[in-house]
């Protein structure tokens, strides 16, 4: 109810003040509204141009986002075979256990996970 008596009363005092003030100012003040308002049309303009660039920039970025990662992950590839072709024979022997113990437990895991299953399933029947 405060609002609704706010705006009433803001929309008087606006209008009394807009009358006094047109009177005054007359045609100065009908020249720079008009100014104003064509300032917006141009602004309103501009940005509809700029969100159109900007819709066109954004399905261009999501068609090529997917794309970059496989080239990201493409190369990151390449870099580790070639840091293996210019490794001393020590290092090369820590990378090449280092990878077994990864090859071991994945092995591991899935040795784990038959035997969940076959318990599953014989608990089933």
């Amino acid at each position: 109810m405060l609002n609704r008596f706010r705006r009433r009363f803001d929309a008087a005092v606006a209008a009394r003040v807009d009358a006094r003030v047109d009177a005054r100012m007359g045609p100065r003040l009908a020249e720079e509204r008009e100014s104003i308002e064509r300032a917006q049309r141009d602004y309103d303009a501009r940005l509809g141009g700029t969100q159109a660039d900007f819709s066109y920039l954004r399905s261009e970025f999501d068609r090529i986002a997917p794309q970059l990662a496989a080239l990201e992950q493409r190369f990151e590839w390449l870099r580790s075979q070639l840091q293996i072709d210019e490794l001393d024979p020590e290092s090369a022997l820590a990378l090449a256990k280092q990878e077994h113990e990864r090859a071991r437990l994945r092995l591991e895991l899935a040795s784990h996970y038959e035997e969940r299953l076959r318990r599953l399933e014989s608990a089933e029947s």
